[in-house]
């Protein structure tokens, strides 16, 4: 899996983290890959907020991209 590195403007949608939080890379933006989810969203995500949601998704037996679709829109009720 390639995320991208040094991206001008990366910002993770999940946690809305931008800066890398490793103490060796504090200078850096947080690494970030754009994700499409079921119905064609482009989702960017941290590597954490990635691995996160695949775990989930795995223990739950949800396609990832499905699951990228549930989490945007329980995080557009809340207007997160």
């Amino acid at each position: 899996m390639d995320f991208d590195y040094d991206k001008i403007n990366a910002q993770c949608m999940w946690c809305k983290r931008t800066k890398n939080p490793h103490p060796d890379f504090l200078n850096e933006t947080i690494p970030t890959k754009i994700f499409t989810s079921m119905s064609g969203r482009k989702i960017e995500l941290c590597f954490s907020c990635y691995e996160y949601e695949k775990n989930k998704s795995n223990l739950s037996d949800i396609d990832f991209k499905q699951n990228l679709d549930l989490r945007w829109e329980v995080m557009k009720m809340l207007k997160f």
